[in-house]
């Protein structure tokens, strides 16, 4: 029985490898005219009205996005004998290949792939899109150059629009370890929360290194359901090397609330609550790894790293805990020496009580400390912990703020624009230029400004307009269309303005894209 090559069906694309295969085949190919390799989903046998429909809803979807991480489609060709689409080809693999090789993933990279799919939420689910089938197996990653990856959120071939809400199309293609409680026993009304408990379950499997409920052939799937519906998650008490992950629990637990209602389903909450899991998670890591200092005998203790709490007197090292230390004398004191040592004690006392309680408090701080006598509290403690603590708690902050002025000025270099498309009139004049503004850091920017010159058939300047961009959150990509000119035939643009949401505004000075040079 002769076979038919299945790289004939695809004209312009030669077909170098399959890639994998679920409800459909991927194929590795590379475009004939360009040399690009792409990435070829198609359905080889059984394409069914329904399973075409679910396609050509896919394809619609994932062409309406332009987005950093969401995989972008070339090409739709639904009239072809085995209808198929051509997405861009993401170097790496899925995130599924990089948990089974790996296991449980580092901190930074969980962190990253939270923060990259509530992006990918804020541009798909205001469009009334949810996407139905998050998991492992539809989120890619990219390398960079940096050693981080970059994630991309893939297959929406189950997605459903909200206009679809009374349908149940989809539901029998779920993956069910992933999937919501209303899944089960709500299909009719899935909702955006439903795409955060799935990724709350995503999540999850990458710091613990397992999902919360497995189905597996020992557990029946009314049992596994059960759980879904009624019992909390295993608590993420795992650590590592020491490391404690307690505080991603709170996330987590917001993420994987059984009513959808209650569940955490908003992408700029989802993003805050991350960067702060991260930033507990390495306070608390680092804080347990410090070795303390042992201090000098006569200076206070030195605390690496000051707590948000009071000071827990056990995590530093105190020299020998005493009363105001003073030098040992040669020879006993006599009584008479007794007698003053006691009457200078009760004058220093009064004179203590006076400039604490009595005297009015002024600007002039003069108290017994000026007497180079540390006063101490009930338990014998030097007070002058105190002000070593507020001073190293100043000096962490203004190091934390210089640190995110570095972020910052680094996201403006990473700013980057580019013009998608312009017409040129017959006798001259440009219109429809669409602009499209990249930030991939992780900083928000409130607005940047591009200025578009418009440039006259002979060379010379015609005019210059400012086309301004708004609410630039991290790994985003915003579409804007600049002013029609009525003469010219070419165009520049460069972004010459930025202004950072607030707080970070404060910190930073708003500067022109010259001074990135």
């Amino acid at each position: 029985m002769s076979t038919i090559r299945f790289d004939t069906r695809f004209p312009g694309y030669e077909v170098l490898s399959e890639l994998g295969r679920s409800n459909a085949r991927i194929l590795k190919a590379r475009h004939l005219a360009t040399g690009d390799l792409v990435a070829i989903k198609h359905f080889a046998l059984n394409t069914d009205a329904e399973t075409l429909r679910r396609f050509e809803r896919e394809s619609a979807i994932m062409t309406s996005i332009a987005h950093p991480n969401i995989v972008k489609v070339r090409e739709v060709r639904l009239e072809a004998e085995l209808p198929y689409l051509v997405m861009e080809l993401i170097e790496g693999g899925s995130l599924k290949q990089l948990i089974d090789s790996q296991g449980a993933l580092d901190v930074p990279t969980v962190s990253r792939l939270g923060l990259q799919m509530a992006s990918a939420f804020k541009a798909i689910h205001p469009q009334g899109i949810v996407h139905r089938d998050i998991k492992p197996e539809n989120i890619l990653y990219r390398p960079l150059p940096s050693g981080e990856l970059h994630f991309l959120l893939t297959d929406f071939g189950v997605a459903r629009l909200h206009e679809q809400s009374n349908t149940m199309t989809g539901q029998s293609l779920m993956t069910y370890e992933y999937a919501s409680p209303e899944q089960f026993n709500d299909p009719r009304n899935v909702s955006v929360a439903t795409d955060y408990y799935s990724l709350g379950v995503v999540l999850y499997e990458c710091l613990h290194g397992s999902v919360p409920f497995a189905l597996d052939d020992h557990t029946g799937i009314v049992t596994f359901m059960n759980k879904v519906l009624t019992e909390a998650p295993p608590a993420l008490t795992i650590s590592r090397n020491d490391q404690t992950l307690s505080p991603f629990t709170d996330l987590l637990r917001g993420l994987l609330q059984k009513k959808a209602a209650d569940r955490l389903s908003d992408p700029d909450e989802l993003t805050w609550l991350i960067k702060q899991a991260e930033l507990a998670y390495f306070q608390a890591n680092r804080t347990s790894s410090t070795r303390p200092s042992t201090p000098e005998p006569t200076k206070p203790p030195i605390i690496s790293e000051p707590s948000q709490n009071a000071v827990n007197v056990a995590s530093v090292t105190l020299p020998e805990e005493k009363p105001v230390p003073r030098p040992t004398p040669r020879q006993p004191m006599s009584g008479g020496l007794k007698w003053a040592a006691l009457a200078l004690a009760i004058l220093l006392g009064s004179v203590g009580l006076y400039y604490v309680v009595l005297k009015p408090k002024t600007n002039t701080r003069t108290t017994i400390a000026d007497t180079s006598i540390p006063s101490t509290d009930t338990s014998g403690r030097v007070n002058s912990n105190e002000e070593t603590i507020r001073r190293q708690q100043e000096e962490v902050e203004a190091v934390r703020q210089e640190q995110l002025r570095q972020e910052a000025l680094a996201a403006v270099k990473r700013l980057t624009v580019k013009v998608n498309d312009y017409r040129v009139g017959l006798f001259g004049g440009i219109k429809n230029v669409q602009l499209q503004l990249s930030n991939p850091s992780q900083i928000t920017f409130s607005s940047v400004a591009v200025k578009v010159n418009y440039y006259k058939d002979g060379g010379g300047l015609y005019k210059s307009e400012k086309v301004y961009f708004s609410n630039i959150g991290p790994n985003s990509s915003l579409i804007e269309n600049a002013p029609n000119s009525d003469r010219g035939t070419k165009v520049t643009y460069k972004i010459v303005e930025h202004r950072f949401a607030q707080p970070l505004d404060s910190l930073m000075t708003t500067a022109s894209s010259d001074s990135l040079n």
